[in-house]
């Protein structure tokens, strides 16, 4: 009995023609074949070059109409492609959809590239699922773009999880209102060698103007440092309590 054997390749594959470790300077829908006794290498270049392996088909192409916005178009594609795309199977398939719209990172640890093959899978998977139930149910059914790019499914993986970034601009109208409550304030000390840049006399943006402080503001939520006394003072008792450099 014998066993024909179709599927696409990647370039660097051992055993593959060297030729194709350099870039291949091919037009629009040109094809090039690379054969031996038993298997054919056929590079076609559509949108990019296509790489393929078989041992049945050769090199010959057929003229099909593709369709494309505003309307058709006629391109020569080869036999082999045709033959394969409404036939290959459910796992060259779902390997295509989890490289489609991939958001892996690259990375020299090999459990960090299975963490993120193991969710692209699961998206794809609750994605087919998704898609089922919406064609028995009658709903309407969206695209793979569309459902893995729904803020919906990204807050369902992230879950509470948030990066705390530190916000640029005029301190909001709480933190003011939180400084100049007229209440009691308590300084409190950092553990160990600890320090934080004084809210009030610290400016990093001046050259010798940084100034680090020990003690902070137990009371308020953001904990500012704050140098006893003078600085704790204007930080709680006026509105505009930046002090300017000695140089400015």
């Amino acid at each position: 009995m014998n066993v024909h054997l179709t599927g696409t390749v990647q370039r660097n594959r051992k055993g593959l023609p060297r030729e194709l470790s350099k870039k291949l300077k091919l037009k629009l829908h040109d094809v090039l074949a690379y054969a031996t006794k038993t298997v054919m290498m056929l590079v076609w270049f559509d949108k990019c070059p296509v790489y393929m392996l078989t041992t049945y088909h050769d090199a010959s192409t057929q003229t099909v109409q593709r369709r494309v916005k505003g309307g058709t178009e006629s391109i020569s594609k080869p036999t082999f492609i045709l033959d394969y795309s409404p036939k290959m199977g459910a796992v060259a398939r779902a390997d295509h959809m989890c490289t489609s719209y991939s958001f892996s990172r690259m990375s020299i640890k090999w459990r960090h590239k299975t963490f993120y093959w193991l969710i692209e899978v699961s998206v794809v998977n609750s994605f087919i699922l998704y898609d089922i139930n919406q064609s028995q149910s009658g709903g309407k059914q969206i695209s793979h773009l569309q459902y893995r790019y729904r803020k919906k499914l990204v807050e369902q993986l992230v879950g509470d999880v948030r990066n705390q970034k530190k916000k640029r601009g005029r301190p909001s109208s709480l933190d003011k209102s939180e400084r100049l409550d007229k209440q009691q304030h308590w300084v409190g000390r950092l553990e160990g060698d600890k320090t934080k840049d004084c809210a009030v006399c610290s400016n990093r943006m001046v050259k010798c103007e940084r100034k680090k402080t020990v003690f902070y503001c137990k009371t308020c939520s953001k904990n500012p440092g704050l140098h006893p006394v003078e600085c704790f003072q204007r930080y709680h008792t006026l509105a505009d309590y930046k002090m300017k450099p000695a140089n400015a």
